[in-house]
């Protein structure tokens, strides 16, 4: 959001902006609502901490402070992620929906599918693009990106009793579909300071890139989650806005040798050089194999 419009607001600025439109999409860290859960970020994320308890209590504390009564909590599963199976996933839910009550926080989870990226870009400025071109066109896709939204967004209008249960994504489908849905955004890109009538071409991506080729023909079978993180760091996300990932085909695409299936974008040269040698050494995230699984 922050590559369409400033995102840094106080509470007075965010009343007046929830009073003109409904809506923000805004930074939480510029509030202060939560200054104690701050720190613990801070002491968490150097050690690559995330303990359960404390995740649970910093997503519902900035909940409460804003006066939050309904809630729908995205909880990404698959390999890499912090819950490797359903199993895990739903655990967590069950938990988080039981503390969320306790503080009256109507809460709903939705287990995602996590085993490779939500549409096809992975950076601050090119998920803005490719989150900017659907909104502008329901037929610009991708797929991944349009039923994860629309899901979260159909279970938030079924709680708001915008919709039937079960009729929620067809709602937020219809809503995306017929344009509404951008018409908002232009809005709330105004409201918060942006231009509401920014273009593709307006959203610069890193001015050094680099593509990557299938050095052969098959499906692929995996998509490496972790791999794209690794090389994206080293590209320069999150800090540079405009490094960023295009992945350009996912799992159970057939290709053939010499299609293009990586490009990495960076405002660095030399980190461009090390994104090829990280990609290089590991063989990339894009992981080939037949239609056959294993010969016994």
């Amino acid at each position: 959001m922050e590559i369409l419009a400033p995102v840094s607001f106080n509470p007075e600025q965010l009343q007046k902006l929830i009073e003109k439109e409904n809506a923000f999409i805004v930074w939480g860290g510029a509030i202060n609502t939560c200054p104690a859960d701050n720190i613990l970020i801070e002491i968490e994320r150097p050690l690559q901490m995330d303990p359960t308890g404390l995740m649970i209590a910093s997503i519902l504390a900035k909940k409460v402070s804003m006066g939050v009564k309904k809630m729908v909590l995205d909880i990404p599963v698959g390999p890499g992620t912090k819950f490797p199976t359903p199993y895990d996933g739903k655990k967590f839910a069950l938990l988080f929906k039981e503390i969320a009550k306790n503080v009256n926080i109507e809460a709903e989870c939705a287990l995602t599918l996590a085993h490779q990226p939500i549409g096809h870009c992975v950076g601050p400025a090119i998920e803005a693009w490719e989150a900017l071109n659907l909104l502008m066109d329901y037929s610009n896709g991708p797929n991944s990106l349009i039923e994860k939204s629309t899901e979260l967004a159909g279970i938030l209008l079924e709680m708001a009793g915008k919709a039937q249960k079960g009729e929620g994504q067809k709602l937020a489908k219809e809503i995306l579909r017929s344009g509404k849905a951008y018409a908002k955004m232009k809005k709330i890109i105004k409201a918060q300071g942006g231009d509401p009538e920014i273009k593709l071409d307006d959203i610069k991506l890193g001015p050094y890139k680099k593509e990557f080729y299938s050095t052969k023909s098959g499906h692929i079978t995996e998509v490496n989650n972790s791999i794209i993180n690794e090389i994206a760091k080293v590209a320069g996300c999150p800090k540079s806005k405009s490094s960023g990932v295009e992945i350009f085909k996912k799992q159970g695409a057939k290709i053939e040798e010499g299609d293009l299936i990586f490009r990495v974008y960076s405002e660095s040269k030399s980190k461009l050089d090390r994104v090829e040698r990280l990609y290089n050494s590991t063989g990339g995230p894009i992981i080939l194999g037949g239609m056959m699984i294993e010969r016994i």
